[in-house]
């Protein structure tokens, strides 16, 4: 009898291992980076925008070392060894810059009431950091995120997986938790939604009551997030307690004596003017219940404050879910003047809020942008140089130059002249690495993309 017992334990805990081998893999090894080392890129023959300069440069070649650009120049010399890139016929453009998603986020519900995604599919996701989210992402040329939100320590886990290239995705900049009030936004729709598990929402949120607590939760997080987010909006629901203007003012200047800024989502125009009472440093969202006027406008442009509209996700939710066209529209008229106003503007999805899919709307944001008014070079400045300027961030990211971090998008068409030729995307190098590659399509039968061949530079013992 014991030595049964002793097999069936043994089976028992074998099984187990097994089981936490096979997750720990799965974790380890879905959508998995490579290591850098190997020769040096050049994209040769393409078009080269700069969004800083609205300038492009003809027929140029790129030359990437490991994860840094060395050089730009029609007339630039190719390495010996090179892996050589022909992108004749191709805009190449800074990678894009989706400045609001929530890698960990979960619709609850779809159109038919029932979940997207039930708990069991949720974790085994979890466990693996999202590939199918990661990769969606990169082939939509998204090669970096700011999180706005995710589950703390997680998200700086993952980021930090993803720059030591052990998985494969956009580089990750993370706010961790959100700082929100008791019941606020967002732990009201997490728990209406069946998220509302103590542990979720602990990870996700941080629910502040008094200032030594609002001021304790900064400091905790402050060492290993690259900025803290604050909630001031309702989602929707005007009756949501929201922090107070005391709690927002202990949270930025906790913040900022940390060197970190602080972003703030908004709905309203009173969370606006609090969130610039305190001196915040970004606004996610924008203001649906009235006009923003023009003595704001002024304030805004002037303090250079940066403006994350959202307005996908925005319509969607006001739109869709709660039937509010009226309020959808006053946010798409608002984006419009903050752009003739001259506030700096950047492309954010808010993915997955409901009715928003990663890299998919961030076109469609894309797209909006261009609809209230910007031109389709500032719409790409807006996911480019201006949003790696928001992240403080300029001198390594938002255009293609020497020195700069290798994230490049070769997109087919002309982004310039149609905002919708951004998404038709044939090539996606992420800090050096080329993670989506599909160039043989540029010269498939019936299309003529490529408008010359290019003569190879340096023929010896270079490859395609």
């Amino acid at each position: 009898m014991k030595i049964l017992s002793i097999l069936k334990w043994s089976l028992i805990g074998l099984t187990l291992l097994a089981g936490a081998g096979l997750i720990y893999g799965y974790a380890r090894v879905r959508y998995p980076g490579e290591a850098l080392g190997g020769p040096p890129i050049a994209l040769v023959g393409g078009r080269v925008y700069d969004p800083l300069g609205d300038s492009v440069i003809e027929g140029a070649t790129v030359v990437i070392e490991g994860r840094e650009i060395v050089s730009v120049d029609a007339f630039a010399p190719v390495p010996d060894a090179a892996r050589i890139l022909y992108v004749n016929g191709l805009t190449l453009l800074p990678g894009y810059i989706d400045s609001h998603v929530h890698l960990s986020g979960i619709r609850s519900r779809v159109s038919d009431g029932s979940r997207e995604l039930g708990w069991t599919g949720y974790l085994w996701k979890f466990l693996g950091r999202f590939p199918d989210r990661r990769r969606a992402l990169i082939e939509s040329g998204v090669t970096t995120v700011k999180s706005l939100g995710d589950p703390y320590p997680w998200i700086v886990r993952m980021a930090d997986r993803i720059e030591r290239h052990e998985l494969a995705g956009p580089r990750i900049f993370a706010a961790g938790p959100m700082l929100t009030a008791p019941g606020g936004h967002p732990v009201a729709r997490f728990r209406q939604a069946g998220q509302g598990d103590t542990s979720f929402i602990a990870q996700v949120t941080r629910q502040l009551v008094g200032p030594a607590e609002a001021g304790s939760a900064v400091k905790q997080i402050s060492l290993r997030v690259d900025f803290i987010t604050a909630v001031l909006e309702t989602g929707g629901d005007t009756n949501l307690p929201k922090l107070s203007a005391g709690l927002l003012r202990t949270i930025t200047t906790t913040a900022h004596d940390r060197g970190l800024p602080v972003l703030v989502h908004v709905s309203t125009l009173a969370g606006l003017d609090e969130a610039m009472r305190v001196g915040v440093d970004g606004i996610e969202h924008i203001p649906v219940d009235r006009p923003i006027d023009p003595i704001k406008l002024e304030d805004l442009r002037g303090r250079g404050l940066f403006v994350d509209p959202t307005l996908q996700a925005v319509e969607r939710q006001y739109g869709e879910l709660h039937g509010d066209t009226a309020a959808a529209r006053r946010a798409r008229q608002n984006v419009r003047r903050l752009h003739d106003a001259g506030v700096p503007l950047v492309a954010g999805s808010d993915a997955p809020s409901p009715g928003t899919t990663f890299g998919l709307t961030f076109h469609e944001e894309l797209r909006n942008l261009v609809e209230v008014g910007l031109t389709p070079g500032e719409a790409i400045a807006a996911a480019t140089s201006v949003a790696a300027d928001y992240l403080g961030l300029s001198e390594k990211l938002g255009t293609i130059a020497p020195g700069k971090w290798a994230d490049i998008v070769a997109v087919g068409g002309d982004p310039l002249a149609d905002i919708v030729a951004a998404a038709d995307i044939y090539l996606v190098i992420a800090d050096g690495q080329v993670l989506f590659e599909r160039l043989d399509d540029v010269r498939r039968a019936g299309e003529v993309i490529a408008v010359r061949p290019v003569k190879p530079r340096n023929p010896r013992g270079a490859r395609p």
